[in-house]
């Protein structure tokens, strides 16, 4: 009697076949770390969906926020381009995805994303602190809705409280020393 290959609706393989495919699955993970090339850099997205699904902006948006910065020189320090270290900062930004994975996306070490990210944060704050980004009291007022200029009249500023999830270390010295450093939210 040979062994069924379909059960109740849904399939069920015989066990050389789930050999085959996991021989298979190997030779495919092989290749793919046998080939140093990396597909994921932002070149290589041409769909402003796909862009802003990963940074928030449209491709036009990106290159241009990119270009108005001027910091190419900034971010230069050894053989990664800094436009793909702006790209992975944008993209930890947009998606909070762990360091471990932009790692293997990016081709970079673990310590390097943080590293790269924390330097991006850096260079873009030194860029934006001179920024004047609030507006003056008679904007304010002028585009407030009218609800809320008749209860809140003195409101200068709204701040969007956007949430940043960060890493939390292994070692349970560092858990404790983390903690310390960076409150609880109230």
């Amino acid at each position: 009697m040979e062994p069924s290959t379909t059960s109740a609706g849904s399939q069920t393989d015989t066990f050389g076949e789930v050999i085959d495919m996991l021989s298979q699955k190997d030779i495919a993970i092989e290749k793919l770390m046998s080939t140093k090339e990396i597909n994921f850099i932002s070149e290589n997205i041409r769909d402003d969906t796909q862009m802003k699904c990963v940074t928030s902006f449209t491709i036009k948006e990106f290159y241009c926020i990119y270009r108005f910065l001027m910091i190419e020189d900034d971010l230069s320090m050894d053989t990664k381009r800094p436009i793909d270290r702006y790209f992975l900062f944008l993209v930890k930004l947009r998606t909070g995805i762990s360091n471990e994975f932009l790692a293997i996306l990016f081709g970079f070490s673990d310590s390097t994303v943080s590293c790269d990210f924390n330097f991006v944060t850096d260079v873009l704050y030194e860029k934006f602190k001179l920024q004047d980004v609030f507006p003056s009291k008679d904007q304010v007022i002028r585009y407030m809705p009218p609800p809320f200029r008749m209860y809140c009249k003195n409101v200068r500023i709204i701040v969007d409280c956007t949430e940043i999830e960060m890493q939390k270390p292994s070692s349970p010295i560092l858990v404790v020393v983390t903690k310390m450093l960076i409150p609880l939210k109230v």
